[in-house]
């Protein structure tokens, strides 16, 4: 028996999952293959989403509930880590086939740059966005020691504790810049920030006392500029707008998150395409970095020679062509494993 959906999450998981797989387009047909010639076309889109990974580690804090270590450890493996297992896997395999192609199948690049980008990067060649995987799933095992139940007598108190130390930890270790420390303790620390705010925040942000001076201090975050963190190299411009990052993307997850339940209550005609995509969110993520990181070497297979312009409609149109495929192939077997298991059960 599957858990039912929720309609404003499954949107507000649908349009994050799109800004950042056309993101990842647009840095992939500039920046990865030496056979894309830049055409002029700019590849900046205003970030009115700065705050969209915080946002998914804020989502996954909405629906935590603490449990003892082993079920938990069981539940996120199963869901995180085998995923990223899997999807490593074919990243690898994508990753050795552009060596050849490349010809630089060398020890080197074959397995110290791998092993060395794997512990310090926490994810494998060609399928970079996996980090988010195994960042999450340290942060789901930490929170589920360390954060408060809700029955507890200073439980919002604990939890914006929590969230404060987490984040100063994250700032901390962006402004100690040491190459030789691992990128996901940083980005662990500042998930493990946003996680927390999820948890105990999710009966507060939709509230009219919250969102309006969310609303607020998101639209002045438009004004003045976009303090976001990239949240993989836990990197930003400067301290301050690391300090700022914290507040403003907690007031545009509220107002996203506002927005969402509005139109997907109201406006149901055109929340239901995005929630069907987010539905599939997972597989979308998981999957999509073999594309865009597939697409250039395959470009000099075929010795092309691309405009910027034309290497993003690659990308783009093979986004369109697979994806809805892997996500058909998604449904079909969780639909066989489910019933398995009510076989299972009736037997």
């Amino acid at each position: 028996m599957t858990k039912e959906r929720i309609s404003h999450i499954d949107l507000g998981a649908g349009i994050m999952i799109l800004w950042m797989i056309l993101g990842h387009a647009f840095m992939a047909a500039g920046f990865t293959s030496p056979s894309v010639q830049r055409s002029g076309l700019t590849d900046y889109i205003p970030n009115f989403l700065f705050f969209f990974m915080p946002w998914f580690f804020y989502k996954s804090g909405q629906f935590f509930n603490k449990k003892n270590r082993k079920d938990s450890w069981s539940k996120d493996w199963r869901k995180l880590i085998q995923p990223f297992l899997v999807w490593s896997a074919i990243g690898y395999i994508s990753y050795l086939i552009s060596l050849v192609v490349y010809d630089n199948f060398t020890f080197r690049n074959v397995i110290y740059l791998v092993v060395r980008h794997f512990v310090l990067g926490g994810s494998i060649d060609l399928n970079h966005p996996l980090w988010f995987l195994l960042t999450l799933f340290g942060v789901r095992q930490i929170a589920n020691i360390i954060l408060p139940y809700e029955n507890d007598k200073y439980y919002l108190q604990k939890n914006i504790l929590i969230t404060l130390v987490a984040y100063s930890i994250g700032l901390g270790l962006y402004c100690l810049n040491c190459r030789f420390v691992p990128i996901w303790i940083a980005n662990g620390s500042t998930g493990l920030a946003y996680f927390t705010l999820g948890y105990c925040m999710q009966k507060y942000e939709t509230k009219w006392k919250l969102f309006v001076p969310s609303l607020f201090v998101y639209i002045a975050c438009c004004v003045w500029g976009f303090p976001g963190i990239d949240m993989h190299s836990n990197y930003c411009e400067n301290a301050i707008r690391y300090v700022v990052s914290l507040p403003a993307s907690f007031a545009g997850i509220v107002v996203f998150n506002f927005a969402c339940d509005l139109i997907a209550k109201y406006l149901h005609y055109l929340s239901l395409p995005f929630e069907k995509i987010g539905k599939y969110a997972m597989i979308i993520y998981v999957s999509h970095g073999i594309i865009y990181g597939s697409v250039p070497w395959i470009i000099d297979l075929l010795h092309c020679t691309l405009t910027y312009t034309c290497a993003l409609c690659v990308i783009l149109g093979s986004y369109v062509i697979f994806l809805p495929l892997l996500c058909i192939l998604s449904q079909k077997i969780s639909d066989r494993g489910i019933q398995d298991k009510i076989q299972k059960i009736q037997s």
